[in-house]
């Protein structure tokens, strides 16, 4: 039961890290886009 509390957790985190990589990424994509779409 310990075994599986433990898994639970370490795929929650590596799911929530994942998703935080994720959005960090497409704000960077919006951000370089619109940067090359403003004229200044």
């Amino acid at each position: 039961m310990t075994r599986a509390v433990a898994y639970a957790r370490q795929v929650t985190f590596d799911t929530v890290e994942a998703a935080r990589s994720v959005i960090v990424a497409a704000c960077a994509l919006a951000l370089i886009a619109a940067g090359q779409a403003l004229p200044f």
